[in-house]
């Protein structure tokens, strides 16, 4: 492949898991209707955003108003996550005031309104909350910006976005420690914003009252000096309304001591006069040998203070100064301190007054917050601390004494620098005696972060004997991730990432799936169901919540179970009346208060309030298939000695005649149809609502045949009529294409989708198209256009439906366990349960906080049932595996199906290192058994720290290879008396075994690790490659050294050698090529030469980088390319061409970016054929067959049905699209497409490959995606790019330049960001035109690209329709009549065709790109 045109598309696949800062406010909340409340159904509601590093991040915070007696719950749900294009620095909520203005000023009267009432620089909607966000990062810009989402947006995925409305420069961009932007402090009141910066300088910025149409409420900035390192700074409660008091905490240099400093600033005339401004200062009385941590005002008690060290608790009181004007003159008193529980002593009790010994140690506090002020001027305080070590301590200080109590500690999980009390609920109590008065009491709710674990929501009541905690959520957090594997299987949706998250005890192994999260009642361990071949649930009526029965077919017999309390099963079977010795076809509620069964002979009824059975026995027939039509009506598929037919069966009440008291009830067979072939499956709906109407006639029924066939009735006043008959002898499909069942789904904008599963474990879609019906003619029909394949299995697909009345969703069982789901686009999504399901249906249980979550039952592993809840879809499924102990390498042993991590303790002065083997298919939910995954492990020597690993596989004749382990290890070690940690000295080369254990275990495989052989090294191994045939590359220190196996004497020979000027921290391989990373040479490439017999190898330098870069990993992609990551941020690629003269003396740069976040680890995904992985679908030729005479509707009857343009396009397949638009990083080999596969277009029978991915992990938790793009469409993004980082709807937040931000770590070169080109998503396709419009050249790109691939011409036309994923624009939803936009090529622009079609053709490229996943096409 060539490489000297690397173009490459970068974007987040996962954001920072890590949080910095914590805003509350109410954003989503604030547009409400008239007289609606702000707590609805009981729930108190405000919002949470998170500064992530380099991204925001909205949750909304529900707290469900319980009373004292139950539990505290409530939910913590992500609402939107956008980039910020840099690094956050701070960041806090003000509350501006608005001064009356015209209301004509706020319409959409303005010009630039056109685009809708949103915010915008120097505007904020009237609707919009009154609480904005000022932040300040790494562009030296101090942003006032708040969140915004239309009510059409409401309800959808990702709601609403973050709009600036006012941007200041107050320093630099950069990092500078004396440029101000550190840290933010803002007066209770909102009129004064203070920015610091790490030393000396202090901004004070004076907000005025502002208007919502002229938004600017900075009146002045004015600066402060203050000699010292700024180490924390907060505002004061003030006794009076014209002072605000500004308290900072800073180290001398000059002293080297703590101090804190006050400024009274007088805010009478702020904005009219200077500041006047009193300064005092004061010396802390703390150990000068201990560091202060933390300073806090307390916001009940005016004037007061309490600051943080590493003993103790100090609480300061400010006075008023003595005389106006002067420095020094504001006098502080220190009060009495409350001294920190030890570690120890907190883990047995909260007596804080037991004596201290020299060797304590107290944890250390890391975050420090109080309640929402009080009402009343001044009342007790409560404080609350969290530290790292997992110490949460509330403490109460009396406001007249000044007194400080431990009212609990408790040990959860380490506590980063943010914790936030979200809300207050106060409650009364009933008095302990009668003659006294109730007692008030609360609940906190608090969200706190780590650094190194997850995070959480809790809430702390308060008790009349004492004080209670309970966790409400989690908040999930991988950071830091020191390194990761992928883990690919051949099947799609099942890959996985592993990474080493977390630290110390919150250390774990997370595996990262995409797909649906599911959370199971356990094993029942009843064998009752083993063999079981159906299942159903029924309500006793329609208008129940709650499933009563459960009706369980087996080969030969049925049982029926009623749902007792707690989720338990009855069974009821002998007293129900149904046909227990038959297998049951179909089964559910017939009607109210009655249930049925279709079996191979007939159909029984039983209603269960009167106890009558009404029976119906089919002549000489046998039923294969059956659906519920509605209420009382079947519609059963019955197959007799050389026929096949369709009959509809109604149970009827008789009229009472000839003297009868009571009529009769019995089935009537109201209607049938012969068919030609065998039915397999029916399923029916009605074309209004894609379900069927109790009271509705016009219901379509679809029936599946082994002719093969799918077709389509329509049941009407007692006729089944041909609609519709689609063959399934579709080309190029090796098996008889049968269908085995049917469902049909109905997307948000009314469109249906039939999906058909396929017996041989694949599932083809049909869109389902209306005709144009005439008025008042009573034609119903229809067609079925655009198939598409998707492989999801092996085994029959079978459907289960959910409860769900908008029937836009169904479970796939196959060997694996899919969703269906239909809202703009099919998507086929993974369900996450491991274990095999060979039944499900819908059940929902009356199970206490399982009502309001989807429900099924599922037959687990052929005999176990289980109730499952779906958790619903999220980008990634976290699933932890804990190890306690800090994970900093991973090894994935594809060989045994296990993976290798090697772990370090807590111990000190030197870590313990251990190497832990772990089987994820051992994974316990039982907290006693949480840590069954390790199946074995090898402890290192005391001071040994772990920094490679590779798998060596040594190829044995008539044998498999043996597989070892080779680890690369430095060791730590004293020096005379001292303690050197600094580096490690010296290294060790580790040969390992991974070998079965003889111990026998039936559920579990065992392992062990046995010690091969070692090798001291002179200074520590940094990398470790395999090279070759059994060949091994090792850094020692700077010296590259190359060994070589001897079989005979069983050890390792030193062939070649070559010294570096730096420690050499990685190596790669691609063929004889050799890559290494240093930390200051950045990479160097060398060719490997084989020495003649009798001397020794070459290890022979190629070219190096021509500048320095602190590589933390690399990767050979190539002889002639490699891609390496920096410790400053960025990615880049480096390569050289043999016949280009410009790369003689060094390797060129290729590509780069910039990050902003420390990537340690890159990988590179593993490349398939990419139709056989896909979970988008790919096209199938469609053959349509209609009896003359029949009345059937064929696809080419373009005049009669809605929506004709999609008769003449087809969508691509995922495979197609990534041929278009991408380029594999490696050379594809042996990959041949199945002719299973084949397509009939000419230009699709080539083999796809898949979107190979470049996959990098960061220190604060991202995943990042890079995928190398054709040259063409890379010059339509970058020219599009260079449009949206000025267009306001897209560009960066927080001032950035992009380009600016983009190169920080060395110039941006040759990529695309994909994060930016997202944002050209989010807007509505009028603005898309727009933006479109002012690139230059980009249609005769476009159209270049359009013919340089080759496209079809069914495809051309469907990347030049509107993509489903684009909003509407009002003006759009008008002129369409509100109605589907599928189809519809740009009704907005009709006088400019080609510029609309040039704006969907590059619609339909960023979308699939922003589709793109690791394991994706």
């Amino acid at each position: 492949m060539d490489y000297s045109n690397v173009r490459v598309y970068a974007k987040h696949l996962q954001p920072p898991s890590v949080i910095h800062q914590a805003c509350i406010g109410d954003w989503t909340r604030h547009r409400q209707a008239p007289g609606e409340s702000n707590q609805a159904q009981g729930q108190a509601q405000l919002d949470v955003v998170f500064g992530k590093g380099s991204y925001l991040s909205l949750y909304r915070f529900m707290a469900d108003e319980t009373g004292h007696d139950s539990r505290p719950t409530g939910s913590f749900n992500l609402v939107h996550e956008q980039p910020v294009f840099g690094t956050i620095k701070d960041m806090k909520t003000l509350c501006c005031v608005f001064d009356s203005e015209d209301e004509s000023n706020l319409g959409m009267d303005m010009e630039v309104d056109q685009k809708g009432d949103r915010p915008r620089i120097g505007y904020l909607p009237k609707s919009s909350s009154p609480t904005v966000l000022v932040a300040t990062s790494d562009s030296g810009v101090l942003s006032f910006f708040t969140f915004y989402c239309e009510e059409r947006d409401k309800g959808s995925a990702e709601q609403g976005q973050f709009y600036i409305l006012k941007e200041i420069e107050i320093a630099e961009p950069g990092f500078d420690y004396s440029q101000t932007g550190a840290r933010i402090a803002i007066d209770p009141t909102s009129r004064i914003v203070a920015v610091s910066a790490l030393q000396n300088y202090i901004k004070l910025v004076v907000i005025r009252n502002t208007r919502r149409s002229n938004f600017d409420p900075v009146e002045r900035i004015y600066p402060v000096n203050l000699k010292g390192t700024i180490l924390g700074m907060d505002f004061l409660t003030p006794d009076t309304d014209d002072l605000a008091i500004l308290a900072v905490l800073f180290h001398s240099k000059e002293t080297s001591k703590y101090h804190i400093a006050t400024f009274h600033i007088g805010l009478r005339n702020r904005t009219a006069s200077p500041l006047s401004i009193q300064v005092g200062t004061s010396q802390l009385g703390s150990n000068p040998l201990k560091s202060v941590l933390l300073l806090k005002a307390l916001p009940n008690i005016p004037r007061t203070m309490v600051y943080i060290d590493e003993e103790k608790i100090t609480l300061v009181s400010v006075g008023t100064p003595a005389e106006p004007g002067s420095s020094n003159a504001t006098k502080h008193t220190y009060h009495s301190s409350l001294q920190l529980l030890t570690i120890e002593s907190s883990e047995s009790s909260s007596d804080s007054t037991a004596a201290l010994s020299l060797g304590d140690v107290f944890p250390l506090i890391s975050a420090c917050t109080t309640p929402p002020r009080s009402p009343y001027l001044a009342s007790d305080q409560t404080l609350y601390l969290g530290s790292d070590t997992s110490e949460l301590y509330r403490v109460n200080i009396h406001h007249l004494t000044y007194a400080m109590q431990f009212e609990l500690v408790s040990g959860e999980r380490p506590v980063g620098n943010v914790m936030q009390v979200l809300a207050r609920h106060l409650f009364t109590a009933e008095p302990l005696l009668d003659l006294e008065q109730e007692i008030v009491l609360s609940t906190d709710y608090l969200v706190y972060s780590s650094d190194y674990g997850d995070g959480g929501v809790l809430a702390v009541r308060e008790e009349e004997d004492g004080i209670e905690l309970f966790a409400i959520t989690e908040l999930e957090n991988s950071s830091p991730i020191l390194d990761f594997c992928a883990r690919e299987p051949s099947f799609p949706g099942r890959d996985s990432l592993y990474v080493c998250s977390g630290m110390r005890g919150e250390g774990s192994l997370k595996r990262i799936r995409s797909g649906i999260s599911v959370e199971s009642s356990g094993s029942s361990g009843n064998q009752f169901f083993a063999g079981a071949t159906g299942l159903w649930s029924a309500k006793e009526s329609d208008k129940d919540i709650f499933d009563s029965f459960l009706i369980v077919s087996f080969i030969q017999s049925t049982r029926l179970m009623r749902s007792g309390n707690e989720g338990s099963l009855e069974d009821v079977s002998e007293s129900s009346g149904l046909d227990l010795a038959q297998a049951t076809v179909h089964a559910g509620r017939l009607r109210n208060g009655m249930i049925f069964q279709v079996h191979r002979s007939g159909v029984v009824a039983v209603d269960l309030v009167a106890g009558v059975q009404h029976v119906w026995k089919s002549d000489g027939g046998v039923i294969t298939s059956a659906y519920l039509m509605k209420d009382g009506v079947l519609v059963l598929g019955q197959i007799s000695t050389g026929a096949s037919s369709l009959i509809v069966l109604e149970l009827i009440q008789h009229e009472a005649s000839n003297g009868q008291e009571f009529a009769g009830t019995s089935f009537v067979v109201i209607a049938s149809k012969p068919l030609k072939a065998e039915p397999t499956t029916i399923h029916c709906w009605t074309q209004s609502s894609g379900a069927v109407d109790v009271n509705g006639d016009d219901v379509l029924c679809c029936v599946g045949t082994l002719e093969p066939a799918v077709l389509v009735f329509e049941i009407k006043a007692g006729e089944i009529r041909d609609v519709y008959r689609e063959s399934m002898a579709q080309a190029g499909l090796e098996s008889v294409a049968i269908a085995h069942s049917i469902c049909l789904l109905r997307g948000q904008d009314g469109r249906h989708k039939i999906v058909v599963g396929m017996r041989d474990g694949s599932i083809i879609t049909y869109d389902w198209i209306k005709p144009r019906v005439q008025q008042n003619s009573s034609n119903v029909g229809g067609a079925m256009s655009s198939p598409r394949l998707y492989r999801v299995g092996i085994l029959p697909i079978k459907f289960a439906f959910s409860n769900d009345t908008s029937f836009s969703n169904a479970l796939v069982l196959s060997d694996k366990l899919w969703q269906a789901k239909f809202d703009k686009e099919l998507e086929i999504l993974p369900i996450l349960f491991d274990s095999e399901v060979s039944q499900a249906c819908s059940f929902q249980s009356g199970d206490v906080g399982q009502s309001s979550k989807t429900g099924f039952v599922f037959i687990v592993d052929h005999q176990d049932i289980q109730l499952v809840t779906l958790e619903g879809s999220s980008k990634y499924s976290h699933q932890t595996l804990p190890l306690g102990r800090t994970p900093r390498r991973i090894l994935d042993i594809a060989s045994k199906k296990l993976l290798l991590i090697a772990s370090v303790g807590d111990g000190f002065p030197f870590s313990d290192s251990t190497l832990q083997l772990i089987d994820p298919d051992r994974v316990s939910h039982d907290p006693e058994l949480e840590k069954q995954h390790i199946v074995a492990e090898f402890a290192l020597k005391q001071g040994e720290a772990v920094f490679s690993l590779a798998e060596w596989k040594i190829p044995r004749p008539n044998k498999s290879d043996a597989v070892y382990i080779c680890i690369g290890t430095g060791i730590f070690s004293p020096t005379g008396s001292e303690v050197s940690a600094a580096a490690p000295k010296t290294g060790r080369l580790v040969v390992l075994s991974v070998k079965q254990s003889k111990k026998v275990d039936r559920r579990f495989r065992k392992f062990e690790l046995d010690l091969r052989w070692t090798m001291a090294m002179p200074a520590p191994v940094f990398a470790v490659s395999t090279f070759l045939d059994m060949k091994l590359l090792i850094s020692n220190g700077p010296v590259l050294k190359l060994y070589a196996l001897d079989l005979e004497k069983k050890t390792l020979v030193e062939n070649a050698a070559h010294r570096e000027r730096w420690p050499i921290v990685q190596i790669s391989t691609s063929g004889t090529m050799i890559c290494t990373g240093s930390r200051r040479e950045s990479m160097c490439f060398y060719e490997y030469q084989p020495g003649a017999e009798g001397e020794r190898d070459k290890l022979q330098f190629l070219k190096s980088a021509p500048t320095q870069r602190l590589v933390s990993d690399c990767i050979a992609i190539s002889p002639e390319f490699a891609v390496g990551s920096d410790m400053s941020g960025g990615i880049f690629g480096l390569g050289y061409s043999r016949d280009d003269p410009g790369c003689q003396l060094t390797l060129m740069e290729r590509f780069s970016f910039h990050l902003g976040e420390v990537v340690n680890r890159i990988r590179l995904a593993k490349i398939w054929p990419a139709d056989v992985r896909s979970l988008s679908g790919f096209p199938l030729s469609q053959r349509a067959a209609s009896d003359k005479g029949s009345g059937s509707v064929t696809a080419t009857a373009t005049d009669r049905i809605e929506d004709a343009p999609l008769l003449k396009c087809q969508q691509p397949s995922s495979g197609q699209m990534s041929s278009w638009i991408l380029l594999p990083w490696t050379e594809p080999e042996n990959l041949t497409l199945s002719t299973q596969l084949t397509q009939s277009s000419s230009s699709t029978k080539a083999a796809h490959v898949s979107s190979q991915a470049l996959i990098a992990c960061t220190l604060i938790g991202s995943i990042l995606g890079f995928w190398r793009l054709q040259p063409q469409v890379y010059l339509i993004l970058s020219s599009l790019q260079s449009v949206l980082q000025t267009t306001y709807e897209c560009r960066p937040m927080l001032g950035n330049i992009h380009d600016r931000f983009r190169s920080l770590s060395s110039p941006g070169l040759h990529t695309v960001d994909g994060d930016l080109l997202h944002q050209f998503l989010r807007v509505d396709h009028a603005l898309q035109v727009e933006i479109v419009s002012r690139v230059i050249g980009v249609e005769r790109i476009v159209e270049e690209w359009l013919q340089q691939i080759g496209i079809g011409t069914q495809e051309r036309a469907f990347l030049k329709l509107i993509p489903k994923t684009v909003p509407a624009t009002k003006v759009e939803a008008e002129m369409t009549g509100g109605g589907t936009r599928a189809g519809v090529a740009c009704t907005m622009h009709q006088r400019d065709h080609v510029l609309c079609r040039t704006t969907n053709v590059v619609c339909h490229i960023v979308f699939y790109l922003l589709s793109l996943d690791w394991h994706q096409q």
